[in-house]
């Protein structure tokens, strides 16, 4: 009995899938000591713990390269930018301000993560409590001030321009720092 098409094409499928199966097993018997392979995956970094090593390993059948990668894919998604407010270099802090007046805020901010901070960064209201209460024809988009995108390690100096409320009373203002998705990092700095 001569086989069909479709029985030559079926037994041609499985052949491919004991192929593939075989393939993969082959490509993680580099060394089949998985202590071993701990080991070297641990060797990648200094943050590398035994679990996690053992959590890639495994999810990859044990295929040290594929580890290795999956553990890099993994990492590079979950880093954020990060921001440290160095010092708030306004001139004339502390002093009283009379209403409508004009003032330029300014604060030295420092990248101290370790990925830059990219295009479309900004620095912008978080909230303002005192203005709410009156009709200020501005939104917090009129009130958002790009930064450079800032290497690891660097610093930029940033200054925002506001006019004080036209009632006497304490003026404060909460600032943050955001991506260009809108999600802020690094935590939040007053001026009052």
């Amino acid at each position: 009995m001569d086989p069909t098409d479709e029985e030559a094409s079926a037994n041609q499928l499985s052949s491919d899938d004991i192929e593939q199966n075989f393939l993969t097993q082959f490509s993680s018997m580099v060394t089949t000591d998985k202590e071993e392979l701990i080991h070297q995956f641990q060797s990648i970094g200094e943050n590398v713990n035994y679990s996690t090593a053992t959590f890639f390993l495994d999810m990859t059948n044990w295929n040290l390269q594929a580890a290795v990668g999956c553990y890099f894919d993994f990492m590079a998604q979950n880093r954020q930018p990060s921001m440290k407010l160095l010092n708030d270099i306004t001139v004339g802090k502390g002093e009283k301000i009379t209403p409508n007046t004009a003032i330029k805020l300014t604060w030295l901010l420092q990248n101290n993560g370790e990925v830059a901070w990219p295009s479309g960064t900004y620095v912008s209201l978080r909230q303002i409590p005192n203005l709410r209460e009156q009709n200020i024809p501005l939104s917090y988009e009129d009130l958002k001030y790009y930064v450079p995108a800032v290497l690891p390690n660097d610093t930029v100096t940033v200054s925002v321009q506001l006019v004080s409320p036209s009632t006497v009373g304490l003026f404060e203002t909460v600032w943050s720092i955001y991506t260009p998705s809108g999600i802020s990092f690094g935590g939040k700095f007053a001026w009052r």
